[in-house]
């Protein structure tokens, strides 16, 4: 009887050990799957931190695309600074820029440097950047995945397809045609023209525009169009989105004495010109100057900022880039009895340098009023559906 309790004490013990055994195994695998997990966990948050800085830096850069070299130039010191300034990223790992690249199309091999890019400027639309590979230690599963995993994240941005409209455009109808014998098709003129836009009064009941005139519009963000509504719509008054084939509204531009000078006062803004009255309403933390002031230059010198004496910044402060880009509504020439007609094409035009306001009353000048432009080209827009008023000509999407 005795020997066979000791028999039994004798299994009891052996269970114990094995359970003692086995329990010390499970708790091992438990310990390297609980590291397991923590070193994939590490891993994926430096990818998602250097994914966000990628694409934080991608998107910044793609909004600097202008068509110019200027435009490249810019991609990639704001692309470089979004990383240097960890700007609207909370990251813990140290992320810097291997490379940025552009391309015409999307999927274009191999994308291009920033040097080769200038020499396609106008036609560059994407922008893709790498970060720096950035290794991160393995703590406790460097069996299974080696002492440190290394890897860098890339995006690609770009601006997105033309919209096919226009929100806080330059509030008056260009009234032009280059082909006069074509009555229902505006004709664009070449690229690079040279034109004197002359400014239109209307006569209260219609306008008649000739060829090369403009006319302020009437936005439903304002009331009247008396002086201080004229000079405050030609310095850029935020206004309303419209699409292409949309109505638009014309106003008479103030009175026959006062109307070209409010024009040309409200946009010599741009060249940090700011003029007396209108309430004190031309200045420049409502209307700022652009950033390069140098009257009498090229849209492809502004735009790739050539060296030298073509570029002027605006002495009081950094000043605001494009706005001698002028993004307007143009129309047919010709007689409109109701105010109203519709837009044929959006138009580029770049603003060459001030526009002529004699002293006194100078309705009757000639040029008085008067826009030099340059023709740079029709806006990148298409031609169906409603216009997004959050945006410009076209936006930065994040594409891969």
């Amino acid at each position: 009887m005795a020997s066979m309790n000791q028999q039994r004490d004798g299994m009891r013990s052996g269970e114990s050990g094995s359970i003692i055994i086995m329990t010390a195994i499970f708790a091992l695998l438990l310990l390297l799957m609980v590291g397991l997990c923590l070193d994939v966990s590490r891993i994926y948050l430096t990818r998602a931190e250097l994914q966000n800085a990628a694409d934080a830096a991608a998107l910044t850069a793609a909004r600097e695309l202008n068509g110019g070299t200027g435009g490249i130039d810019d991609a990639v010191t704001q692309a470089t600074n979004v990383i240097a300034n960890n700007q609207g990223l909370r990251a813990k790992t140290a992320v810097s820029i291997s490379t940025i690249e552009f391309a015409v199309n999307l999927n274009d091999s191999p994308y291009l440097s920033a040097a080769d890019a200038k020499l396609n400027a106008s036609n560059i639309r994407f922008v893709k950047v790498t970060t720096q590979a950035t290794s991160t230690n393995i703590l406790f599963a460097s069996s299974a995945l080696g002492a440190t995993h290394s890897e860098s994240r890339q995006a690609v941005a770009g601006m997105s397809v033309g919209l096919n409209g226009i929100c806080d455009f330059f509030p008056a109808a260009i009234a032009y045609d280059a082909n006069l014998s074509t009555p229902t098709v505006a004709d664009p003129p070449a690229v690079g023209t040279l034109l004197n836009l002359n400014f239109n009064q209307g006569t209260g009941n219609s306008a008649t525009l000739a060829n090369g005139e403009y006319i302020i519009l009437q936005v439903p963000q304002i009331n009247g169009n008396g002086t201080v509504e004229t000079a405050e719509l030609a310095a850029g008054l935020p206004n309303f989105c419209k699409k292409l084939g949309d109505q638009i509204a014309m106003t008479p531009s103030s009175n026959p004495n006062n109307g070209p000078r409010n024009s040309g006062d409200g946009m010599n803004t741009r060249f940090n010109v700011y003029s007396n009255g209108y309430g004190s309403s031309l200045v420049p933390s409502s209307f700022p100057p652009d950033s390069n002031i140098q009257e009498n230059i090229s849209a492809a010198d502004y735009e790739n900022r050539t060296p030298g004496s073509v570029t002027a910044p605006n002495p009081n402060g950094p000043g605001k880039d494009d706005r001698r880009m002028l993004v307007a509504p143009v129309i047919l020439p010709g007689t409109y009895p109701a105010y109203t007609t519709n837009i044929q094409y959006w138009g580029v035009f770049f603003l060459r340098s001030k526009s002529p306001t004699p002293n006194g009353n100078c309705s009757n000048t000639p040029g008085c009023g008067s826009i030099p432009v340059e023709y740079v080209g029709k806006a990148n827009v298409s031609a169906t559906g409603d216009p997004t008023c959050s945006s410009g000509l076209t936006t930065p999407v994040l594409y891969k």
